[in-house]
């Protein structure tokens, strides 16, 4: 029973790759085209990913690279840490493993390897909206070299924005760059229903045993999530820790069984599945509607300290005589800022160290899941976009 819930609780995670795409038949199809387009044949080309956070942009893109009948070079860059032009370039060369001599040489460098003779390869910009701003130019470049008639560049941004190209990249449309356009429509019920079911029958099928969550429970999930936001991360959240709390009540009632063979309560079988809607209805329930006293009791110690890095910030900025410190705090904290906070609190208790920064943004999100925080990405300004957090 142990190993069913860890494993059920591992494919629930929202790191883990699915083993397949489920649904987007028309987004995959329309990837795969743009993939034999170019990479495959060797060309240059451009396609912006749009959709709401947890619609599964990047994921089905990643599982269309490894499907291809070509093998050609792919990599990922995410652009939220890249603060200046030239370290995007950078960025790009040093995935491809290409040599260059400094950030102020990396446009340069690129571009020679752009049109130098060879085979086409894929460079995806992940939260490419992050550049816009003083960045902006970066944009118009990048997309620029990738529609090139002896461009090798196929290049793929993907972000939350629907309408990034008509908004701020005019000049591309001008000098007809503009890619290609998708957008990924937030999952439906019976979307999210399906790609729960199949991770679930993933463990089943290898361990020989029946889904740990009933289907009853998981529709419960499906249409609580697709009737908020259709992001298939906090339908995945929402699963586990309704499987944590299954496998605590386990562990409990396996210690009452001890010494007591006929006291008549059920072990983990096939006819007896752990999670039920009321697990599903009471996780449900904390993240939606618990006290604040509950909500803090269920973080775990990192989460707390990403709190008490929260309200350092707001209390060092409700302090300060500093007009643009209090401008900037009534406009919200940042995830950056509060990233860096954050690591200054755990370097002066010594007591763990921080976590990386992918990690950090994990925490959030699960934060955000169970209530305790409100993430908000505001539209892009001089210094491209900001994400802002506040305690709900």
């Amino acid at each position: 029973a142990a190993s069913s819930f860890v494993a059920t609780k591992r494919v629930l995670h929202r790191s883990t790759a699915a083993p397949q795409i489920i649904g987007r038949e028309s987004e995959q199809m329309t990837i795969r085209k743009f993939l034999q387009d170019t990479v495959e044949k060797g060309r240059g080309g451009s396609m912006y990913i749009s959709g709401n956070p947890g619609t599964g942009k990047t994921a089905c893109l990643q599982a269309l690279i490894k499907q291809s009948a070509v093998d050609f070079a792919s990599v990922l860059v995410n652009c939220v840490p890249l603060t200046r032009p030239g370290q995007v370039y950078a960025a790009v060369l040093n995935a491809l493993n290409v040599k260059f001599k400094s950030a102020d040489s990396a446009l340069a460098d690129l571009e020679k390897h752009v049109f130098c003779k060879g085979h086409a390869f894929l460079v995806i910009l992940d939260e490419v909206d992050s550049l816009l701003g003083n960045r902006q130019e970066v944009l118009y470049r990048l997309f620029e070299l990738a529609a090139h008639p002896s461009s090798r560049l196929a290049l793929v941004g993907i972000a939350n924005a629907l309408d990034l190209t008509d908004r701020f990249l005019p000049r591309l449309q001008a000098r007809n760059c503009e890619p290609l356009l998708l957008n990924f429509n937030p999952y439906q019920v019976n979307d999210i229903v399906v790609i729960l079911q199949s991770r679930l029958d993933s463990v089943a099928s290898s361990m020989a045993t029946e889904p740990l969550i009933q289907k009853a429970a998981l529709e419960l999930c499906a249409r609580k999530v697709a009737a908020t936001s259709g992001d298939l991360r906090k339908a995945l959240d929402v699963c586990r820790q309704a499987m944590e709390a299954a496998e605590a009540e386990h562990k409990r009632k396996s210690m009452t069984r001890v010494g007591d063979k006929e006291n008549g309560v059920a072990s983990v079988t096939a006819a007896s599945p752990k999670v039920t809607i009321m697990h599903i209805a009471k996780v449900l329930t904390n993240l939606n509607g618990s006290s604040t006293t509950q909500k803090l009791n269920s973080l775990n110690f990192q989460q707390k300290l990403v709190l008490c890095a929260y309200v350092f910030l707001t209390s060092a900025a409700a302090s300060t005589d500093t007009p643009s410190k209090k401008s900037a705090a009534s406009n919200g904290i940042t995830l950056s800022d509060l990233f860096a906070e954050y690591c200054a609190v755990c370097n002066q208790l010594r007591m763990l160290a921080p976590v990386t920064r992918s990690e950090f943004f994990d925490l959030v999100a699960m934060m955000e899941t169970q209530g305790v925080v409100s993430v908000q990405s505001l539209k892009a300004g001089r210094r491209g976009r900001r994400s802002t957090i506040s305690v709900s």
